[in-house]
């Protein structure tokens, strides 16, 4: 089955929502669980050959990491509901 850039991006999202949460849980382990499978989504997302929703992906992934750093994970994952669904409708439509 041959999926959509739209379908790896709306993942990827719920991948680093799931590592905030873990985060916020202080779950290491569900952390890098969690953040494994991002990783291997954005690999996912880069072969479905739209470079502008991997961009996007890899930003995800730094803020993220941003995030945990500087304690708004909270933030964040209200950032990524805002940003996934509109860009993910944008893709599928080009």
């Amino acid at each position: 089955m041959n999926k959509s850039a739209q379908f790896y991006f709306a993942n990827l999202g719920a991948d680093v929502v799931r590592c905030a949460t873990a985060a916020e849980a202080g779950d290491e382990s569900r952390y890098q669980s969690s953040l494994k499978r991002a990783m291997s989504t954005l690999e996912h997302l880069r072969a479905a050959k739209r470079p502008e929703a991997y961009e996007e992906g890899v930003r995800m992934m730094q803020a993220l990491e941003y995030a945990r750093s500087s304690g708004d994970l909270n933030k964040f994952k209200r950032g990524v509901s805002d940003v996934v669904a509109p860009f993910a409708a944008a893709i599928a439509s080009s």
